[in-house]
């Protein structure tokens, strides 16, 4: 109800609950809670003055009522899945813009959280890194404004970490998500193909086969000028992609960045020192679970799975920064795979503050001064929103009833 009057009051209602003493519900509160919340960022973005890549990307949109459907996908020539969706919902929102971003925006952010939900769930970790990660998620400026800028890859990444997720932490091989992600954005086929290398996690034992594996990272741009003169002309959409990846490309926001660098080797520095405090704080323990469908772990069997599913799981973050860092004279391509790496920020820097006595009081303020430089950057930042006046007194209906962007 708190929401529906005004959605701010809500999820700060949500959160505070979360923190709380209260022990009961929690489990309850955190479902809705990401639904709030990935609601709310939905209608944030909704205000979006559309500008740069979201003025391209609805531009493209609103071009659906000019063709057919396969008309369509011929005119754009890119990878067409995102914009079949766009071709089908142009028509059943009766081509309303706002509408366009705020369902594009829920669909990723509700996988985003879900994902960090059963992450922290499988790991036993306790509710409040599970809401710090939350927060993180949905409140970090830098992955919020690609959230409605590099639209179909903030999506494919969504889709991309779902799916690790699943794969990995509950053996539940969703191919079709595949299909999706890579169809949305094609850049995000490495990612998928990482989840599908199950010996990333074991280097000694396959050896041989991960150094096959780097050699083939280290040479991609001439596998991709072979790949290109043999199936170059069989569809646009593959000749799209070995065309952009077998030549060094220029980035128009400008080269790799300083602190890129060292967010990606505290990123890893968090993951190589993590191991062993995860496995004796959450995974032996098991005092902290709410979740009575999480079965206990009391086989060393059981707990050896879940340690290697970790491991595994963030070797894919680790060899996507090496490729990341072995790529830098293709500047488009690393810059765009830097940013997958944001998506994993929130699985990992909770796994640093859970190692304080007292990390839930921690966890608190952090929350709290994340979601107030978030408010900052949504003020200050580059893209212009809805004022911060409107934000905190907007009902749920006022932002369903505003009027639509101008494209």
């Amino acid at each position: 109800m708190l929401f529906l009057i005004n959605p701010l009051l809500g999820i700060i209602t949500a959160f505070n609950i979360l923190f709380s003493n209260i022990i009961f519900f929690k489990a309850k509160v955190i479902n809705l809670f990401i639904f709030l919340l990935a609601t709310f960022l939905a209608l944030i973005n909704s205000t979006k003055i559309p500008e740069n890549d979201l003025l391209f990307h609805a531009s493209q949109y609103l071009e659906a009522n000019k063709f057919t459907l396969l008309d369509y996908l011929n005119y754009i020539e890119k990878e067409p899945l995102g914009y079949t969706f766009n071709y089908l919902f142009y028509y059943l929102s009766g081509g309303s813009v706002k509408f366009w971003i705020i369902a594009f925006s829920f669909i990723s952010y509700m996988l985003f959280f879900h994902a960090i939900k059963r992450f922290f769930i499988k790991i036993n970790a306790p509710i409040n890194l599970l809401v710090l990660g939350l927060i993180l998620a949905a409140f970090f400026p830098q992955l919020f404004s690609l959230s409605a800028h590099l639209i179909r890859q903030f999506i494919a990444s969504a889709i991309f970490i779902y799916f690790a997720i699943d794969k990995i932490f509950y053996k539940n091989n969703k191919w079709w998500l595949v299909v999706i992600g890579v169809l949305t954005h094609a850049s995000s086929l490495i990612l998928f193909l990482l989840v599908y290398f199950k010996f990333l996690g074991n280097f000694k034992r396959y050896r041989i086969v991960n150094i096959i594996l780097i050699i083939m990272l280290l040479s991609y741009q001439s596998i991709s000028k072979v790949l290109l003169n043999v199936f170059g002309e069989m569809n646009s959409t593959v000749k799209y992609i070995l065309v952009r990846a077998s030549a060094d490309t220029t980035f128009e926001l400008g080269d790799f960045q300083f602190l890129n660098f060292i967010m990606m080797f505290v990123m890893i520095f968090i993951v190589l020192s993590s191991n062993k405090f995860i496995e004796r704080q959450f995974i032996k323990e098991k005092k902290h679970s709410l979740w009575s469908n999480n079965k206990p772990l009391n086989k060393n069997s059981q707990q050896l799975v879940i340690k290697k599913d970790l491991k595994f799981f963030f070797s894919t973050m680790i060899i996507l920064s090496f490729f990341i860092l072995t790529n830098l004279n293709q500047s488009e391509l690393s810059n765009r795979l830097f940013f997958f790496l944001f998506f994993y920020f929130p699985f990992i820097f909770p796994l640093f503050i859970g190692r304080f006595k007292n990390s839930t009081s921690i966890g608190y303020l952090l929350s709290i001064l994340f979601i107030l430089f978030f408010i900052y950057r949504l003020v200050f930042g580059v893209w212009e929103y809805a004022s911060l006046s409107e934000i905190s007194t907007n009902t749920f209906l006022s932002y369903l009833f505003r009027l639509e962007p101008i494209i």
